[in-house]
C-alpha cells in the first residue's frame, strides 16, 4: 500500500468486488499485514505501525 510519502510491505491478497458495498472493506488480518494502525475509525485517521503516534493520515476519499 502506498500512502503519500510512505508505503507498507507488499502483500499478496485476494480481491472481491461487490455491487452491494459502497466503501472498501479489508479484514483485520490484511490490515495487520499492511501495518495499518487505526487511530480513529469515525474520523478515518490512521498511520503505519512504525510511524510516530502524531503522524496521522486521513482515509482516502472515494472517487465519484
Amino acid at each position: 500500500m502506498i500512502a503519500g510519502d510512505a508505503e507498507s510491505k507488499e502483500v499478496l491478497t485476494d480481491l472481491l468486488v461487490s455491487s452491494l458495498a459502497d466503501e472498501p472493506l479489508i479484514s483485520d488480518m490484511l490490515a495487520e499485514e499492511l501495518e495499518i494502525a487505526v487511530e480513529s475509525f469515525g474520523r478515518g485517521l490512521w498511520r503505519f505501525r512504525g510511524e510516530p503516534p502524531g503522524r496521522l493520515r486521513p482515509s482516502e476519499r472515494r472517487a465519484r
